[in-house]
């Protein structure tokens, strides 16, 4: 007996047998490729609301083939046509055939169990069923009628109504998260239908792979066998009620009550069973499902924010988990284990073992298996008959030892492969069976077919009535929840899952909220002081942490990791390299600057910071390069590598994307330069199997000796497992110099740490002059060092990790009143249904002018496709103006948004092809999603980046096939085939717009942003990236007003900052909800909840504070029709303002020129320096005069 999984796809009205409320504002339902293929927005919104027993069959929405209604109240008909009945077919004899749909009923089609792909296993273990008939078509599905009805009907056989469950879930096209499947909702299956056969002409049919069922769950919550998550109540409720009610946002009580697979322990079979459109949930996999619902429902009833009979919920809940038990054998994975041993029809010999009542359901297969290979047992008619000699003399000859491992790791529901790894490895025997959860501790560290805590638990915790009298023994039993083998399980299963989030290490006090929330559903709690009782046993694992005021625990690998990079990080940026170049650089950079002026005090100074560059890559063994984009780093790199002297040596160019690859490449014509992830394979430091780098063993053969110098691009984009494997790739005694280069306060690597951004800071304000000089930061935008400055920059200041100029706080001002004349226009837009004329009047103004060109005509020649063999031969002429969007599935997301262009520039069907969930066509814009080798249509095999964008030169969809161009790759094709599999794997997407993920590591002639007000995704780090993809315009399609924007240029809403890293310093948060403080990232003070942007303001506030001064940090004031944000805003005694600047760069002219606009204007309304505006300033090396400070707060105390 199975239970059972059924993707859905989104409704905004719960399912409930009627067409979406608001058909055009729910996107999420197109990323299944039967509604992506067949929705008819308009035609929906014409019935908007409107049952679906009440419509005509025309009038039915793409999704009722999607069971877009399994809540339905009320029956109706659906008219079903089979796929094959054309031409000279068989299946040309099939009627169309109607079915009418009781209501709570839904549609499971066993898409795997159908698909030739899965034959050969399904014939492993069912070798009983009709071969497969020959398809006179190409088809990736069984053909044959006989095969057909016996795998439903073996499929259905397993679901039992009244026993069976049914979990219900949407794959990523979910409005709850962005990323993750989602279970919308658990229930009984009542009634399990006969497979249905359609109507025909002749004496033969076809069966309906669409098996019908009906479930239990009710709106009534009283009268139902199960429940649907109250996602559509959360989402509808106010901000401010939710934050009043429980304390929390609104998007944190949505987080406790969701059931994702992250929440399922990141369980690899719990992902497989709710994959493939309709598929079994084993017993072991439902009761971890249930658990992890009750303590969902749980959480809506501390909420107490929707109504609701949510306890009886429970109670069914845990009645269901009760029945769940009783239907669970002690030992699920026998036949598993029978195969990993090399027993062929493992599967056929359990089932004939139970069937012919040698063995129930709580009874020890091995006994029964053992009295088989005996010859104590009969089984006659069997199709192994033949085989069994050879089984026992295997069984025969396996040791007592192997015996007792096979039996214990049949216990727990993991597959043949993990098992075999196991048996195979006779060294970890005593170990394994003395702690069976190494299983799942090994299976998430090597990341290989992860198992579950709570998977283990299930085959070593007694409970009887599971096992019944075959419960575990000692010594692999676990009496206690709090057995230190299961909580050094769950301190490791947090501690990967962290990786993800980018933490490399956890508080102490984080991981014992996590256990103790873990421990909760058995009313256990944790004992005191229990990591510390028990570091001895948790530090063979884990290295434990001490800093000033907290402990943390880190996975000895990441240890080491951080350990090497930063003897290797400090170790070279101390170290002068032997033979420093010479060279004239200052006259090189000059040349290189257009309309360079020597008067211009800018002009000078920009070429200040690029020779000290310069000379800093030519002495030092690594050194470190920052700047946002405009600021002249690939001036830099291009001079550097034109000396003769670098020239002779060598210079290996490495960058993480394959546009950063093309655009480092560009800088010096002879050299090649590599993708990160084609340079470690090249080495054999790169599994493509898994997309991860890794330290081969015999690294120290393969090591690269070739070039002298390294200069790798983009770092911020690399973690610090990727700076570990790339520093151990390369023979470091023959390098000469290492040159970092990237943003520091660009988004952080996906992956653990942030390696980049914590060299920066170590290195930008280290009291040691000589490491200090192992870093540049480039300060002046070479491109308006002549003119006025730039707009988007000066907006982005504001969103990087330092304090911005003085008088940048006007661009908020500007933006306000519409009153920008440069690089950036501002448009805003309200909600989901004004978002796509706002983005269409944004093209028509700020694309540039054709008359009589229409809106189609406009968008081609904006990304170079007006003149497709010109496009031809530069490819990169596809990249000059590019949407950006946080997201990929909301209506502003980029899913939709695509969907827009190809209705503006118009798309022929003839000459496009699926691949699910989007359609291609020629002449669309599309974006390479993965890394991989890939031949061109000539044969030659190239390498193609995730990330890498192009065009598609040719799509037919009759022959199902089109070919696309890259950048970087001109007058090649590769060729993409059609694709309607909602779990394939795609390659490729529509890239009129990508997500601001995507387009790290690229930059664009012209950007459009849309940025909506709300989203988990936002970060001041998101923001900032967006805003320097533009070289030169930038449009921002902002939700309502620019005001919320500024909240996200606060410390606070950095990403970046929140991660826990322990490279140069350990810095932790105490729990999830805190920031962890890190020199050069996080300036906390000592009033609570303030955070500003400077040391120095660190001083001041803290001063302030202590001496019990009432103020305001950066608050906006409006004067004479004028915002400004000064740093520190007092009332005196009279009820006037007080402001306090603190000027920290003015050895910067442009800081300087800033500082100066701002007190003019404070002049202007009044206020006076010494009077009523205070200032200090940063002296030498950034030092602050704390007498200064107390100065001023002497006089503050007097006026206040």
């Amino acid at each position: 007996m199975k239970h059972i999984s059924i993707r859905v796809p989104w409704h905004d009205n719960k399912w409930n047998g009627t067409i979406c409320q608001c058909p055009k504002n729910n996107p999420f339902c197109m990323m299944l490729h039967n509604i992506s293929e067949r929705k008819d927005e308009n035609k929906e919104e014409t019935y908007a609301g409107k049952d679906w027993n009440s419509l005509k069959q025309d009038q039915l929405p793409a999704c009722v083939g999607e069971n877009g209604g399994f809540m339905n109240e009320k029956p109706y008909k659906r008219i079903f046509k089979h796929v094959y009945a054309f031409g000279e077919t068989p299946h040309a004899k099939l009627l169309p055939t109607t079915i009418e749909l009781k209501p709570y009923s839904f549609f499971g089609i066993p898409f795997r169990y159908l698909s030739r792909d899965y034959q050969e296993e399904l014939n492993h273990k069912y070798p009983n069923l009709s071969d497969d008939e020959t398809a006179p078509f190409p088809t990736s599905w069984v053909y044959g009628k006989e095969r057909q009805f016996e795998i439903l009907n073996h499929f259905r056989l397993n679901i039992e109504a009244g026993t069976s469950l049914g979990v219900f879930y949407c794959k990523s096209g979910n409005p709850i998260d962005e990323d993750a499947k989602l279970i919308v909702g658990i229930g009984e299956i009542t009634k399990v239908l006969p497979v249905q056969t359609y109507d025909t002409t002749t004496d033969y049919t076809y069966p309906f792979w669409d098996l019908i069922f009906e479930h239990g769950i009710r709106t009534d919550l009283k009268k139902s066998k199960g429940f649907l998550l109250p996602y559509h109540e959360y989402m509808s409720l106010d901000e401010d009620y939710v934050k009043a009610q429980t304390g929390k946002s609104k998007q944190e009580v949505i987080d406790e009550i969701k059931i994702t697979i992250p929440k399922l322990g990141n369980s690899q079979i719990i992902f497989n069973e709710l994959s493939y459109g309709c598929d079994y949930v084993s017993n072991h996999s439902m009761l971890i499902i249930l658990n992890v619902a009750r303590k969902c429902l749980e959480s809506v009833i501390k909420h107490g924010l929707v109504g609701g009979n949510w306890k009886q919920q429970i109670l069914w809940i845990d009645s269901q988990i009760a029945k769940v038990k009783d239907m669970i054998g002690p030992f699920p994975a026998f036949a598993e284990a029978l195969s990993a041993i090399g027993v062929n029809y493992a599967f056929i010999i359990e089932q004939d073992l139970r069937n012919n009542g040698y063995c129930g359901v709580k009874d020890n297969p091995w006994e029964a298996f053992d009295k088989l290979m005996k010859g104590e047992l009969s089984l006659p008619d069997s199709v192994y008959k033949s085989e069994l000699t050879h089984y026992r003399i295997l069984w025969k000859n396996t040791l007592s030892n192997q015996r007792q491992v096979l039996e214990l790791l049949s216990r727990f529901e993991i597959n043949s492969e993990v098992i075999k790894w196991w048996f195979d490895c006779p060294d970890c025997y005593d170990e394994l069976l003395n702690n069976p959860y190494i299983i799942s501790e090994e299976s998430l560290i090597e990341n290989y077919l992860p198992v579950t805590t709570e998977m283990i638990d299930l085959g070593v915790m007694a409970d009887p009535k599971i096992q019944g009298k075959w419960t575990p023994k000692a010594p692999s039993l676990v009496e206690s929840v709090i057995d230190n083998r299961r909580i050094r399980s769950f301190i490791i299963s947090k501690l990967v899952a962290s990786l993800c989030d980018g933490d490399t290490l956890i508080s102490a006090n984080e991981i014992e909220l996590y256990i103790k929330d873990c421990l909760a559903a058995d009313n256990h709690q944790l004992p005191y002081n229990y990591l510390m009782s028990n570091k001895e046993f948790i530090e063979e694992k884990t290295v434990y942490l001490n800093t000033d005021d907290r402990c943390a625990l880190q996975l000895k690998e990441y240890k080491e990791i951080d350990d090497y990079l930063r003897k290797i990080f400090k170790g070279r940026a101390s170290k002068d390299v032997k033979s420093p170049v010479k060279e004239d650089w200052n006259t090189i950079v000059k040349a290189s600057i257009d309309d360079y002026n020597e008067a211009n005090e800018r002009c000078r100074n920009a070429v200040a910071d690029q020779v000290k560059a310069l000379e800093m890559f030519c002495s030092k063994r690594l050194s470190v390069l920052a700047g946002p984009a405009g600021t002249g780093k690939t001036t830099v790199v291009r001079a550097f590598l034109k000396s003769p002297q670098i020239k002779a040596e060598g210079t290996l160019l490495l960058a993480p994307t394959g546009k950063a690859r093309v655009r480092l490449g560009n800088m010096s014509a002879g050299i090649q330069a590599l993708t990160i992830a084609q340079f470690l394979t090249r080495q054999g430091f790169f599994d493509w199997a898994t997309m991860t780098p890794y330290v081969p063993e015999d690294a120290e053969k393969r090591k690269y000796c070739g070039a002298k110098n390294v200069i790798i691009d983009e770092c911020s984009m690399l973690t610090c497992k990727d700076f570990y494997v790339l520093m151990k790739a390369l023979d470091l005694k023959n390098i000469n110099r290492i040159i970092l280069i990237g943003d520091p306060f660009q988004l952080p690597p996906i992956g653990p740490g942030r390696p980049f951004a914590d060299l920066f800071n170590y290195l930008k304000d280290n009291k040691d002059e000589y490491l200090r000089s192992a870093i540049t930061k480039l300060r002046y935008v070479v491109r308006t060092i002549n003119t006025e400055d730039s707009d988007i920059l000066t907006l982005a200041s504001w969103f990087s990790g330092e304090k911005p100029a003085k008088n940048s706080d006007l661009i908020f001002e500007q933006v306000a009143k519409g009153n920008l004349n440069n690089d950036l226009a501002v448009y805003t837009w309200n909600d989901e249904n004004d978002l796509k004329d706002c983005l269409k009047e944004a093209i028509e103004k700020e694309l540039p002018e054709e008359e009589g060109k229409s809106l189609s005509d406009k968008i081609r020649k904006s990304i170079g496709l007006d003149d497709v063999n010109k496009a031809l031969n530069d490819p990169s002429k596809v990249e000059r103006f590019q949407v950006l969007s946080p997201v990929r599935n909301p209506v502003w997301g980029t899913f939709q948004i695509n969907s827009y262009f190809q209705e503006w520039v118009g798309i022929n069907k003839n000459f496009s092809i699926e691949i699910a969930p989007i359609t291609i066509s020629a002449l669309d814009k599309v974006i390479q999603l993965k890394n991989e080798r890939k031949k061109s249509t000539s044969k030659e095999e190239c390498q193609l980046s995730n990330g890498q964008i192009g065009f598609v030169n040719y799509a037919n969809k009759r022959e199902k096939k089109s070919t696309v161009v890259f950048t970087g790759l001109p007058n090649k094709r590769f060729s993409y085939y059609s694709s309607k599999s909602d779990e394939a794997d795609n390659t490729i997407d529509l890239a009129y717009a990508i997500t601001i993920h995507k387009s790290q590591g690229s930059d664009f002639d012209t950007v459009l942003v849309v940025l909506p007000k709300s989203g988990r995704i936002l970060s001041r780090e998101l923001i900032y990236t967006a805003l320097t993809r533009a070289r030169k315009k930038l449009i921002l399609l902002i939700q309502d007003n620019i005001s919320w924007l500024i909240e996200y240029t606060k410390p606070q809403m950095s990403v970046l900052a929140k991660r826990n890293t322990n490279l140069f310093s350990t810095s932790v948060r105490e729990d999830i909800s805190n920031i962890p403080y890190v020199e050069g990232l996080i300036h906390t003070t000592l009033k609570p909840g303030l955070i500003v942007r400077s040391k120095s303001e660190v001083i001041i506030a803290n001063m302030l504070y202590e001496r019990g001064i009432d103020f305001e940090y950066e608050r906006m004031i409006e004067d004479n029709g004028r915002r400004c944000i000064p740093d520190f805003t007092f009332e005196d005694a009279s009820g006037d303002t007080i402001l306090w600047e603190h000027l920290g760069m003015l050895d910067n002219p442009a800081y300087k020129e800033s500082w100066e606009k701002k007190r003019d204007f404070y002049k202007s309304i009044g206020y006076i320096e010494g009077v009523n505006l205070f200032t200090t300033v940063d002296h030498e090396n950034g030092s602050i005069d704390s007498t200064e400070i107390a100065a001023i707060v002497d006089k503050l105390e007097d006026l206040i």
